[in-house]
């Protein structure tokens, strides 16, 4: 049996403020904090929070996270121990931790000769969090390239899941109640330039057209099959608008920025107000691609 004190002392912090660990950075704080070193550890920490009968919740970088001023009532798991972010390459397949920068990641394989991820270039986060949310754009999503992957439960146990055993989708897949520790990927042979340079390619897109080096956590609301969700925004002339700290980008409509005093609070009104002017003026209804907690 598990000695659930021993677990506390070694690994738990209490009320940690989650502020600095999310992009937008605003929120409360975490009632319990804990960053396992790799699976044997997050293996331990799911059996406490089994036993004592706490909510769970998983993050890497929180790019795509907003987090409640009153914080998180539970166990976060932060997915940065040294063990979840190795890599290792094996000819045209590359082993990732699901802690790894997807940003590193995406350099590191381009630089040793292989294509596939640069059309990932500009996606902040890790790669854990791509895979769950079936990260990508109109280039390519991270679902094309993957070969296998390897999940827990939140029992405890490891699968390794080939790639047609999981259901991807737009913007998400069907490993829930599953945390991701690490991804295989199978790679093309490419020359370093022409991988640089379509990354380079899509990040200058992507700075011209997106608030990059903002305050801000990605897309907020996911397109529908009809609509993009940034068109129907700016032709309602929702660019601008501003609740307390919290805008609508100018630069580009699905995006919010944290102006530097943002609340989460004043994030969630303004989520509110495009879901019910987009609902009122063109009976669409949005539906958030962040996750909020």
């Amino acid at each position: 049996m598990i000695n659930s004190s021993e677990i506390i002392s070694e690994m738990f912090r209490y009320d940690v403020p989650l502020q600095k660990y999310t992009s937008f950075r605003t929120g409360g704080a975490a009632e319990i904090f804990v960053e396992p070193l790799g699976t044997s550890e997050l293996k331990k920490v799911l059996q406490f929070c089994k036993d004592e009968q706490k909510k769970v919740f998983i993050f890497g970088k929180g790019t795509n996270l907003l987090i409640g001023d009153n914080g998180v009532k539970g166990v976060v798991i932060h997915l940065g121990g040294i063990n979840f972010k190795n890599v290792e390459r094996d000819g045209r397949y590359v082993l990732s931790g699901a802690g790894v920068s997807l940003s590193k990641l995406i350099r590191t394989v381009a630089l040793s000769g292989f294509g596939g991820l640069e059309v990932l270039a500009g996606i902040p986060g890790t790669v854990g969090g791509a895979v769950m949310m079936n990260a990508g754009g109109k280039y390519g999503v991270i679902s094309d390239t993957i070969s296998s992957l390897t999940t827990m439960t939140f029992d405890g146990s490891i699968i390794k899941h080939m790639r047609g055993d999981v259901e991807f989708e737009y913007r998400g897949c069907n490993l829930s109640k599953q945390i991701v520790i690490e991804v295989e990927f199978h790679l093309n042979e490419s020359k370093i330039e022409v991988a640089l340079e379509k990354m380079d390619e899509i990040y200058t897109e992507k700075q011209e057209t997106q608030p990059l080096g903002t305050l801000n956590a990605g897309s907020i609301f996911k397109n529908t099959p009809q609509y993009k969700a940034a068109e129907l925004i700016d032709k309602a002339n929702l660019k601008g608008l501003k609740v307390g700290g919290a805008i609508v980008s100018e630069k580009h409509a699905n995006f919010i920025v944290n102006t530097g005093n943002a609340t989460s609070t004043d994030i969630l009104e303004l989520i509110k107000i495009i879901k019910k002017t987009i609902k009122q003026k063109y009976n669409v209804s949005l539906e958030e691609e962040i996750h909020i907690w």
